[in-house]
């Protein structure tokens, strides 16, 4: 990722601190993996344990903790977090994705009762419908929907070919990628002895301030109420979060989880890719569950689970422990099996018969 000026590493001292070892002034023109890095770009070591990779890195500067050792003839930014630090200095770096042109193309579809704050911006092909607000300083970009009586705050980003249902809040500085779905029905059916009948979701979706969703994520309106999603929440793609969800501040849900309904996740909760949630299931403040695991039940406050289904970290590697000696322990089994009976055909004792 290449900027349209060069900074020097004095320029990204000054914006994240730390101590320089090396030429102040090495010009630094990008930002790049350790693997990847050309000779004008600045990369990061954030322990020991990438010690080789630095030493053969192409890289004009690294970041590194105050620890690292020095690397003759390569500038260094020691600093005391060097994943926060570098990621602060490639922001500095970032070019945001171009925006439609300032006003309303005259492709859009705009209800004349909407409310459009100033220096909004609304792409190809997008549809207002009437009662909606759009805050100051929103985008809606090509091919999106805003339902009616829809509320979007200031300085969001609406991406290309987003659906806001009728009724949906957003806060402020809200992110939505391309291709997601903000309050669609919940999935509700009682079976009436004939058929399924859909149970009317009268609720809606709201979303708070700071909070960013991935492509084609789906957040559906509550059956009563609102599913609510707290701020500063960051959702990856392709997630699926049911009526009835309130998902707590500064949590994360990584690619492909599904929520059933009526779950609760407290505060800076973590959901790695393809975790799944059973309904009515609370997950305490600050839990992490790894990757494809299956929840079923509580969990409390801090634990880290893992597994289908989901167990404490510490008892579920014992399982897993346990699983990977299975194969031995049936060989010992068989081989135990084989010796009783070779003993039971020399005493004419049938051990099975005896215990009956």
């Amino acid at each position: 990722m290449k900027p349209d000026a060069t900074h020097t590493l004095a320029d990204l001292q000054a914006a994240v601190g730390g101590r320089i070892e090396g030429d102040p002034a090495t010009p630094i023109s990008g930002v790049s993996s350790l693997a990847a890095a050309g000779p004008q770009d600045i990369s990061f070591a954030e322990s020991l344990r990438y010690r080789a990779e630095a030493e053969t890195s192409r890289a004009a500067a690294l970041v590194v903790p105050e620890d690292f050792p020095p690397l003759p003839g390569r500038a260094l930014l020691r600093v005391d977090k060097p994943r926060e630090a570098f990621v602060r200095i490639m922001l500095l770096f970032d070019r945001p994705a171009p925006l439609p042109p300032p006003g309303i193309h005259p492709s859009a579809c705009v209800a004349p009762d909407a409310e459009l704050g100033e220096d909004v911006r609304v792409g190809e092909l997008a549809v207002i419908r009437p009662g909606a607000r759009v805050g100051p300083g929103s985008v809606v970009d090509a091919g999106s929907f805003v339902g009616e009586g829809t509320r979007i705050g200031a300085h969001c980003r609406i991406g290309p070919n987003v659906t806001l249902y009728h009724g949906v809040v957003l806060g402020d500085r809200v992110v939505i990628h391309a291709g997601s779905v903000i309050g669609g029905d919940g999935f509700g059916y009682v079976w009436t002895g004939e058929r399924q009948q859909k149970i009317p979701q009268l609720g809606t979706v709201v979303i708070e301030d700071d909070v960013e969703i991935g492509c084609n994520t789906c957040v559906d309106r509550a059956t009563f109420g609102d599913t609510r999603i707290r701020r500063g929440v960051k959702i990856d793609n392709l997630v699926q979060v049911a009526h009835n969800d309130h998902i707590g501040e500064h949590s994360i849900l990584v690619a492909q989880v599904g929520l059933a309904g009526s779950i609760t996740l407290e505060r800076r909760v973590t959901l790695g890719g393809q975790v799944g949630v059973a309904d009515h299931v609370t997950i305490g403040e600050g839990a992490l569950v790894a990757a494809k695991a299956g929840v079923a039940n509580d969990i409390p406050p801090g634990e880290t689970h893992l597994g289908i289904p989901s167990h404490p970290a510490v008892h579920a590697k014992r399982m897993f422990g346990a699983l990977a000696l299975l194969p031995k322990w049936m060989q010992k089994v068989r081989a135990l099996e084989k010796r009783l009976r070779a003993l039971e055909a020399r005493t004419g004792v049938d051990a099975e018969r005896e215990d009956a």
